[in-house]
């Protein structure tokens, strides 16, 4: 099994006492190696001004309860440096997460120590499913906490009273900072350069790292997406759009979007309708009632139960919706084979993408 072993001895001779960001790794079992060597890798290129790698404006070390190795999700196993210091000798504690399951192994003196970080008011940065741990811990309370959308529903029904975001990549709120993981690890890291020393700094090492843009904590992370999706460019209308679809089955208002977004109702209804050709609570409706239509086809559940599961006032409510756009009403695709509903893509009163949400270019991810 290959394992990157790293000296405490070669670690100690490179560090500058008076470094302007320090960092403590704490890996978590199974952890994203991506995650984590993309953030130290992010911290080496701002601590030293030539190719050297010595750790003089950044410091940082790997902690654990035991020097023994930490298996990543892909199999490497890194060293921990050293074991648990005090937390004032470090500016961040980055807990690494990875495979979920896994992590519920976590080991208890782990666990004290994130307590005993987060006691002494500095800041933790939980990186991809380390919110789980953190959650458990009981770290997460009165935080809104950045979660990947793949683990959204997951972390949903563990964690319900937990404000939880999958619209953006990261979220700091200074003493807590969460990110979905993966690349999103690096941008929290360039985010931390571009706080602790300036802009140029920041870009001088995403460029050395051959990444094209910084992103920034309202950048909305990537999805599964249809391909009309993809062609939106607007971030606005993207984060919109996959407020929305996680929102499918709730009570979510168009109100509540803007002040998610922080911008005007006019400015967003007016950014909406130019990328999609349609307004937000149209296009919203129309989500709904896709999903709607495919629970017809592709599930036995009750018309009743569908209709207000996709948020629709009642079951006549989402049988004239459903005649409005598909033509035929929701009984009518329970009781008919494929070849007798309407071709939509006919419908010149239909955009192109609302042609293609209503034929099932949709997300499911909830």
């Amino acid at each position: 099994m290959p394992k990157v072993t790293t000296t405490k001895k070669i670690k100690s001779a490179t560090i500058s006492l008076d470094s302007k960001l320090s960092v403590a790794f704490l890996l978590l079992p199974e952890f994203g190696l991506f995650s984590f060597s993309g953030f130290v890798d992010v911290l080496r290129l701002a601590a030293d001004d030539v190719d050297n790698s010595q750790q003089r404006d950044c410091k940082w070390t790997i902690v654990g309860h035991d020097l023994k190795p930490v298996r990543s999700s892909c199999g490497v196993e890194v060293l921990p440096w050293e074991t648990f210091s005090e937390p004032e000798d470090y500016d961040y504690l980055v807990v690494v997460g990875g495979r979920v399951e896994p992590q519920r192994n976590t080991d208890w003196q782990s666990i004290d120590y994130m307590k005993k970080f987060a006691a002494s008011g500095k800041t933790i940065i939980s990186i991809c499913t380390a919110s789980f741990v953190l959650a458990r811990a009981g770290l997460m309370k009165g935080h809104r906490c950045c979660v990947h959308w793949y683990h959204r529903a997951e972390f949903e029904e563990e964690f319900p009273k937990i404000d939880i975001d999958s619209d953006t990549i990261f979220i700091d709120e200074d003493d807590m900072i969460t990110c979905s993981g993966g690349r999103s690890s690096v941008d929290v890291a360039i985010h931390l350069i571009e706080k602790r020393f300036d802009a140029t700094k920041a870009r001088s090492v995403f460029s050395g790292l051959s990444i094209e843009q910084i992103r920034g904590q309202n950048t909305p992370q990537p999805h599964a997406s249809s391909s009309w999706y993809g062609e939106i460019t607007n971030p606005l209308v993207q984060r919109s759009i996959i407020l929305m679809d996680q929102s499918i089955t709730k009570s979510l208002s168009i109100l509540d979007i803007v002040n998610r977004l922080r911008i005007s109702e006019n400015t967003f209804y007016r950014i909406f309708k130019k990328a999609i050709g349609i307004s937000p609570a149209k296009f919203f409706r129309m989500l709904r009632l896709a999903n709607g239509h495919w629970s017809l086809k592709n599930t036995n559940t009750p018309i009743t139960t569908i209709a207000y599961h996709y948020r629709f006032s009642d079951a006549s409510h989402f049988s004239r919706v459903h005649t409005e756009f598909y033509g035929v009403t929701p009984s009518f695709i329970r009781s008919n084979n494929e070849s007798a509903i309407p071709d939509i893509q006919t419908n010149t009163k239909l955009n192109n993408i609302e042609k293609q949400i209503l034929i099932g270019q949709i997300f499911i991810l909830n």
